[in-house]
């Protein structure tokens, strides 16, 4: 009888990890979708503060190892983000309103980023329930954007939307986001139906027709080379005879959708070749030129791009007003120093090399497909994105979304090779 007792208090407090876990998924897919369908962003946000704050904050009091949370790349980015909200107080100067901004910035993304992880391990034990999802999540807010794009009669004005896609460059970007990591649990998922392979093809679709008519290129080209990406992995995993059937209609429908494209948006492409590269270039050579005053903390995230020295060489020089440098790396080398960039880099080379190490079983044939998931937040941050602490907002989408799933899929797999 003791034996039994104690069976069922070891069942019964295996319970409530796996109850929170479900409870953190469910809040946080909630918080997504409704931050790409409504114009509100309290109610997407109550959904977060609401609800998945507070199941973090229990996890992390009660130190359950089952709960999901447990990585050691996951802490360690969560690390980076103290940094980053502690060097903004170094710096002499910064408004204290926008420093402590910065921290209350900083531990939600630092939530966030938990719950990603929490809830990556239930989304990867039933791949193809959540890839439905997160489809569904693409379709609908997709589907949504272009309508109010058409009823609006809106062209040839780039297209925005409701919540996240507001933002022309943004959004379509936060959209990718999400359709890749359906895409992923797609892939991992046995016993597709159809009706799967209909929304797959649906969602792509949807997403490649907001993508061109937001008529932002960055984005574009992030979504075809993870799409290559996946496609050449297919491709290399096939057996050789298969391999050169896949290959060629994958060349086949490549050129047809490209000739396709050309003539049905030739309008949209002439107008994104026509903006040129938008003073990219500019940009990162006067942040690469105007290093932060302390080069090894940085500005701070608390101060006003436009109040550097680059930024004012910027105004001087072209008479432009910019508020952030347009690129990740550049964001982080600015407000957070060689420090900053530096544990933001072994924080990336510490995924890369997990990814590297999956040599046996099921992670070695998704080694290529994890892969074109870390190249995928890299290029869409290359030249717009610029935040690693903010609050909720499409900054979360195109960067912890997809990194902190990535751990969470690298730690799958590694747990099913050891």
């Amino acid at each position: 009888m003791l034996q039994s007792a104690s069976f069922e208090n070891d069942n019964l407090n295996s319970v409530g990890p796996i109850r929170i876990q479900r409870w953190i998924s469910t809040f946080l897919l909630l918080f997504i979708a409704f931050s790409f369908l409504v114009p509100w962003i309290a109610l997407s946000r109550a959904f977060f503060f609401a609800g998945v704050l507070p199941l973090i904050f229990w996890v992390c009091v009660k130190r359950d190892a089952r709960a999901g949370i447990s990585d050691r790349s996951g802490w360690f980015a969560i690390g980076f983000i103290g940094f980053v909200a502690v060097a903004t107080f170094i710096p002499e100067g910064v408004i204290a309103d926008r420093q402590f901004q910065v921290v209350r910035w900083a531990f939600s993304t630092a939530v966030f980023m938990l719950a990603v992880l929490a809830a990556s391990e239930r989304w990867l034990n039933q791949p193809l329930l959540f890839a439905r999802i997160f489809m569904a999540v693409v379709i609908a807010s997709g589907a949504e954007a272009f309508a109010y794009y058409l009823w609006h009669d809106m062209y040839p004005a780039r297209l925005e939307g409701a919540g996240f896609m507001g933002h022309p460059i943004l959004g379509p970007s936060a959209l990718i986001s999400v359709w890749a990591i359906g895409m992923t649990l797609f892939r991992l998922g046995e016993n597709r139906e159809r009706l799967d392979q209909v929304i797959m093809i649906v969602s792509f679709l949807i997403l490649f027709a907001v993508t061109i008519f937001s008529q932002s290129r960055g984005p574009l080209v992030a979504l075809l080379a993870f799409i290559l990406i996946c496609l050449f992995a297919v491709f290399w995993l096939e057996s050789r005879g298969k391999s050169w059937h896949v290959g060629f209609w994958v060349l086949f429908g490549a050129m047809l959708f490209g000739a396709g494209s050309l003539f049905l948006f030739d309008d949209l492409i002439a107008r994104m070749l026509g903006r040129g590269f938008s003073y990219r270039p500019e940009i990162w050579l006067a942040v690469f030129n105007n290093p932060p005053e302390i080069i090894w903390i940085g500005e701070g995230m608390g101060t006003d791009f436009r109040n550097s020295s680059a930024g004012k060489m910027l105004m001087v020089d072209s008479g432009l007003s910019i508020k952030h440098p347009h690129n990740l790396f550049l964001s982080v080398f600015h407000y957070a120093g060689i420090i900053g960039l530096t544990l933001f880099m072994v924080l990336l080379t510490w995924i890369l090399v997990r990814i590297c190490r999956l040599t046996q079983g099921a992670g070695r044939q998704f080694r290529l497909f994890a892969f074109g998931l870390f190249v995928l937040p890299l290029m869409l941050n290359m030249t717009d994105g610029h935040r690693v602490v903010a609050p909720p907002s499409t900054d979360w989408m195109f960067s912890w979304l997809l990194l902190m799933f990535l751990i969470g899929l690298v730690r799958h797999f590694e747990r099913q090779d050891a």
